[in-house]
């Protein structure tokens, strides 16, 4: 299997936004991550594919220190994420302070919305601006009825989450977490809770977010169709390892590998 750092294209200077080395993380027994590398560069779209069980969302969760890897590097923006860095280069696990600061640059969207139910849309999305970088009130209000203008929702901000569909919940977590300004943001298969006809209405956020915004996400995603037209590069995962790194172009209808083409016989 191909390990593809993803790096950045020879002859650039310019430093990776998101950058992974040799990255493991066990569950008691169970190795889930064998050495991830990859680099995503500042403004990029990058879509994890692969089977179930492959490592994809862990992958996501050691990227926000959600999960704490066991070996490698994680960095954003040129700084580690859940660690600093000792004498010699040793890499010292930081307070749970200093991560949630850390966290803030990065924003994730969960298969399920985890959106608080006992307040409202609005307040929602000004919690952590108002915690954790310390907004007053008031900016926080304005900027999240602009966020729900830009995904859409702005007749929402007093509604309690259980009265909005699913694909309306989601696109609230996603003006929640881009509440923040994260300078990445990670997508854990944010469409498949969703009914089918839900799916097309968050990925067109989605779609606004790279397209319009240049925002750089990482998405762990089976949508074939936003991956085609939204990505820059597509990976495939499987058995811990990234076994692909490609153009989208070349990932679907030219694949190096041949467990690429067998995962992909069974989606296409």
């Amino acid at each position: 299997m191909d390990t593809d750092t993803g790096a950045a294209p020879a002859g650039t200077n310019e430093a990776p936004l998101v950058h992974a080395v040799d990255v493991c993380k066990r569950f008691h027994q169970l190795e889930v991550l064998k050495g991830v590398n990859m680099d995503v560069m500042r403004g990029e779209v990058v879509v994890i594919m692969g089977p179930s069980g492959g490592g994809k969302s862990t992958f996501l969760r050691c990227l926000n220190h959600l999960e704490k890897i066991d070996r490698g590097t994680i960095e954003v923006n040129g700084h580690p994420i859940g660690y600093r860095r000792g004498s010699g280069d040793k890499l010292i696990e930081e307070s749970a302070g200093v991560v949630a600061r850390q966290r803030a640059d990065i924003g994730m969207v969960f298969q399920r919305f985890n959106l608080f139910p006992h307040m409202k849309v609005i307040d929602n999305i000004m919690l952590a601006p108002m915690n954790v970088r310390g907004v007053s009130r008031a900016a926080a209000r304005r900027r999240a009825l602009e966020l729900l203008e830009s995904v859409g929702l702005p007749q929402k901000a007093d509604e309690y989450p259980s009265r909005l569909s699913g694909g309306q919940q989601q696109r609230v977590a996603i003006a929640r977490a881009l509440a923040m300004d994260p300078k990445v943001m990670l997508f854990d298969e944010p469409t498949s809770a969703l009914d089918p006809e839900l799916v097309g209405e968050v990925l067109e956020t989605m779609k606004r977010l790279a397209l319009e915004n240049h925002m750089t996400m990482v998405c762990v995603t089976h949508e074939v169709g936003f991956a085609r037209e939204v990505a820059d590069r597509a990976i495939l995962m499987d058995g811990g390892v990234v076994v692909e790194d490609a153009p989208p172009e070349r990932f679907f209808s030219q694949p190096e590998h041949a467990r690429t083409r067998q995962f992909l016989s069974k989606i296409l």
